[in-house]
């Protein structure tokens, strides 16, 4: 069918859309309401969206009132510190609904965040509505391809997860209705007016939506315009439209890009490393089509269409000439589904992340309503082949229900039948009204699959969703209150210890609301330099999103960032892993559970482990700046390891050569112990960790330290931190049929245990095999488990599945714990997965008695005296008594400027990753001022695009007014 730009000027779909999009609006969003859910998800939203709204809201209110005031550019409040910039305009800044908060009052944020939550989903069936209108399509037809659009298994998951993402289905269709109207001769503006919205939106999705246009343009030119183009006349306006919506943009994309080239995503494994996708994807994926009830994607291949849509991707194969663009798209998109380079090219050449599949729902909607056009004109043959189509892929789905039933589908099915009969039905000429016959079979079909997914049997949905009030309470209780009274001066900062979840079930990583200043954060960019430092120390918990986590309760770490306190729910992971230094402050009233273990001769509640959240302090947190005179060069770091790079923080400050040659060189020396170390089977055997053959998942490993039986040896390694230091690990998978192998000799042993008993081998067998095939195993991911008295540590690979959070290890340090008497003599060693490990690893002690201590206050008696905050500032005086440098936990950026005593000072990164100055003797009054890099350049880059726009307007203008007169 042809593209119009004469729309007929009738308004009445757009009330009929209204009206259907409340029904939908209720299945999708009201399930969760009814059910006691709010519209926030436990995981992105309570970290990011929902805070970073209610922070904007601050922000532009306070621009509003105070225009020509300072603006804050750096938050202490977001981890270390961050660039509140860069942080906005990836989640707020460019987006339009945002600014939808300043209706709501302060107190009322959680209810706006839900409103626009809706309100995106119906603007984006508005904007399906208007493209469509671009075709001489019945009304009821246009309402029942906007149900498609909206009710797919990518909607139901990102409108709540990342709601952001739905803007991306109202630029699409307004992107290529822009496209078009340049194709077919006409003006350029409006394409410039929706490249820059999609530009200051989010710079990922412009990315991504860039791509999609760009596709569209070159397979519309091929399909249709291929012969009759004014080539150069389309270029040109082509190029004009992209040029200025990028000097209009560049205010924001200017710094935007200076982050992403500083951040932990530059230089991630293209495609997670895989070549292929495991079978598991492909074999499930032709029933991820109308499996609109899922939200576990498969590499974000969500699909999950209204079933009728697969008849009309057969209607248009059956006619591809007709449809030749829909036909090449969607083949297109199909086979760009089967490569996992394709995933990562669109996903910024990262994870094998399928978020593309956005675009193709504007031609599955299509191919709906053009199906739903000529429903009247279809033949039998092309209705006899729709039945045998889906016949074979109903024995495609039913064979993989075998290997992996799935009640969600029985719907689905049923509503694909059931549309198949109904076209039967209308041929044959015994429905009256088909249209609302059809228009209510894709309502009933989209309607359940969104209930489906919500409803608390399910499970998926609605467990991951906030109760409503959970939001509020959670704001309140992070800590269990015991912040309040704290000073909220960014002086010190705050943090928990690992796998200890005071609010269980929720990823609650960022901390937005208490006034505090955690370490932990959670955001989709973050300092390159911070996240090298992270993996420098072998940080266990580094991801390139949350590069510090809780720094795996490492004591000196933890000093050198300045915690002072540490909040610890005592029912939870680790509670007894305390780290050196932090002893019992305050806590909440104590809570008994009567029914866990008791302890043996308990005879009242007394007797039993209280369940409290408690706050522990220590006295000995670092300065946020402060001055130190000995140094460690950069050839000296690289040397140490892991907890000696940690252990050194206190005894000198890593900078450059041409510094570190005009200060005293660092006494390392005593700060870390090496341990001599066995590893013994519980087979009875030492074994060697170089070539570890794990092929039973019983078996466990004793790490032996036979030095610590030496009381006299053990009593200099008395308050000691011990760190095991994994410097390699290689992880060989079995291959299927040797897992396979081991999986059966396992159990045909434990069958022999018991006299008489008899194993059904090849029932057995095909379990082991089934579970391989549908988790994609024999896999590279792997988790290697220390267990002491304080807990388990882990390292682990994860999954090439895991996408976002997955990271290459090779290497790890795990702290087993502080221990203030002995050491233990053995810990616990186990892999999770059978294979062939390649473990190289050094047992070490870190000593943080008096050597430590002692460096410990002389760091606090040089802290930065008459510390000062103020926006983008920090200030403060010191006094020294010979050169040396002023280090500090601020994260380093090119942002950072300095004066001392009123003059420029360069600004040093020190310790790999923060601010520091080099300081002469003398009285000093010292200035740190942060500027956003690449704002100034992006905003005079603006200003000449404002000046360009205006002039091609006023060109625009005068050819205009001339060609009319």
């Amino acid at each position: 069918m042809e593209f119009s730009f004469a729309q007929s000027k009738q308004r009445r779909v757009y009330l009929l859309y209204s009206l259907v999009f409340i029904l939908i609006a209720a299945c999708m969003y009201g399930t969760y309401l009814v059910t006691g859910n709010s519209l926030i998800w436990n995981k992105d939203p309570l970290n990011q969206h929902v805070p970073l709204l209610i922070e904007y809201r601050k922000a532009v209110l306070h621009f509003l009132t105070h225009p020509l005031g300072p603006h804050q550019w750096w938050s202490w409040r977001m981890g270390l510190g961050s660039d509140t910039f860069a942080i906005f305009s990836y989640y707020t800044i460019g987006d339009v609904f945002a600014y939808l908060a300043l209706l709501f009052p302060a107190g009322k944020m959680v209810l706006a965040y839900q409103v626009m939550v809706v309100l995106r989903l119906y603007c984006a069936g508005l904007a399906f509505v208007w493209f469509a209108r671009h075709f001489k399509l019945a009304d009821w037809v246009i309402v029942a391809g906007a149900v498609v659009y909206l009710v797919n298994s990518y909607l139901l998951y990102a409108s709540l997860a990342q709601p952001f993402f739905t803007t991306t289905f109202i630029l699409f269709p307004l992107l290529v209705v822009q496209v078009e109207r340049i194709l077919q001769g006409g003006s350029w503006w409006p394409l410039a007016g929706a490249f820059v919205w999609m530009l200051v939106n989010n710079y990922y999705l412009a990315y991504v939506l860039g791509i999609g246009t760009f596709l569209f343009l070159v397979l519309r030119v091929l399909t249709h315009y291929r012969g009759r183009l004014d080539y150069g006349v389309t270029i040109l306006k082509l190029g004009l439209a992209t040029v200025t919506s990028l000097l209009l943009s560049a205010v924001l994309l200017v710094p935007e890009i200076l982050t992403v080239m500083n951040s932990t995503r530059a230089g991630s494994t293209f495609a997670n490393g895989l070549t292929t996708y495991p079978a598991y994807y492909y074999l499930f994926l032709p029933k991820a089509l109308i499996n609109g009830g899922q939200w576990s994607f498969m590499f974000w291949a969500a699909l999950g269409i209204v079933s009728f849509g697969f008849l009309a991707l057969v209607y248009v194969y059956l006619q591809p000439k007709r449809y030749p663009l829909l036909a090449l798209s969607l083949a297109l998109a199909l086979v760009m589904l089967l490569i996992p380079a394709v995933g990562a090219f669109f996903n910024g050449l990262m994870a094998a992340s399928n978020r593309w599949t956005l675009l193709i729902y504007l031609p599955i909607a299509m191919a709906v309503c053009f199906l739903l056009q000529h429903v009247g004109e279809l033949t039998r043959h092309q209705l006899l082949v729709m039945s045998w189509a889906t016949a074979v892929y109903l024995l495609v789905v039913l064979a993989t229900y075998f290997l992996k039933n799935d009640a969600a589908l029985f719907v689905p099915l049923t509503c694909l039948l059931g549309g198949l009969l109904l076209l039967w039905l209308i041929h044959a000429g015994v429905v009256a009204h088909p249209g609302r016959w059809l228009l209510a079979l894709i309502l009933a079909n989209a309607g359940f699959n969104a209930i489906y997914a919500a409803f608390p049997y399910n499970g998926d949905f609605a467990s991951a969703m906030l109760p409503r009030g959970a939001y509020q309470r959670l704001t309140t209780q992070r800590y269990g209150g015991l912040e309040k009274g704290l000073s909220k001066q960014p002086t010190y900062r705050v943090s928990t210890l690992s796998q200890n979840d005071i609010v269980s079930d929720v990823l609650n990583d960022n901390d937005l609301t208490t006034g505090m200043h955690n370490i932990d954060s959670y955001y989709s960019l973050q300092n390159q330099y911070l996240g090298q430092f992270s993996q420098d120390l072998q940080n266990t918990q580094y991801q390139a999103n949350v590069p510090l986590r809780q720094v795996d309760d490492r004591s000196v770490w933890l000093n050198f960032l300045g915690v002072k306190y540490l909040f610890v729910q005592t029912n939870g992971a680790n509670a007894t892993k305390w780290p050196q230094g932090y002893f019992l402050d305050q806590a909440t009233a104590p809570q008994y559970d009567y029914n866990a273990k008791q302890p043996a001769g308990a005879t009242k509640k007394e007797d039993l482990p209280p369940i409290q959240t408690v706050r522990l302090k220590s006295q000995q947190n670092f300065p946020l700046l402060y001055w130190q005179s000995t140094a460690i060069t950069p050839a000296q770091y690289r040397q140490l390891g892991p907890t000696a790079k940690e252990r050194a923080l206190a005894s000198g400050v890593v900078v450059a050569d041409h510094v570190a040659q005009k200060l005293t060189p660092a006494d390392l020396t005593g700060n870390v112990v090496k341990l001599k170390s066995q590893l013994i089977s519980n087979r009875f055997n030492q074994v060697n960790p170089a070539n570890l053959h794990y092929r039973d998942a019983e078996e466990t490993y004793q790490l032996v330290l036979p030095q610590l039986t030496n009381k006299q040896f053990a009593k200099r390694l008395k308050e000691s931190e011990l760190h095991v230091e994994f410097q390699t690990i290689k992880y060989q998978p079995l291959t299927l049929k040797q897992q396979l192998a081991a999986e059966m000799a396992h159990a045909k042993q434990t069958a022999n245990f018991n006299p008489g008993a008899a194993l059904n081998e090849k029932s057995v067998w095909y379990k082991y095999w089934r579970y391989h095939l549908i988790n994609g195993s024999p896999d590279i991911s792997y988790t290697l488990q220390l267990t002491s008295k304080y807990g388990t540590e882990k390292i682990s690979q994860p999954k090439q599945s895991v996408l976002s959070f997955f990271k290459v290890v090779k290497n790890g340090t795990m702290n087993v714990g502080y221990f203030a008497k002995h050491l233990p003599t053995q810990l616990t060693f186990k892999p999770t997965k059978l294979g062939t490990y390649h473990l190289k690893y050094q047992v070490v002690a870190a000593r943080l008695g008096d050597k430590y201590q002692s460096e410990v206050r002389q760091i606090q008696a040089h802290g930065l005296k008459k510390l000062h905050f103020a926006p983008n500032t920090v200030s403060g005086q010191l006094t020294t008594s010979r050169y040396g440098v002023l280090t500090s936990s601020i994260p380093y950026s090119k942002g950072w400027m300095a004066t001392v005593d009123g003059h420029p000072a360069p600004v040093l990164r020190t310790n790999t990753a923060f601010v520091g100055l080099a300081l002469p003797a003398g009285n000093h009054r010292i200035k740190l001022t942060y500027h956003v890099p690449g704002l100034r350049v992006g905003a005079i880059i603006s200003l000449i695009g404002l000046a360009w726009t205006a002039l091609l307007a006023g060109i625009t203008w005068w050819v205009r007014h001339h060609r009319g007169a």
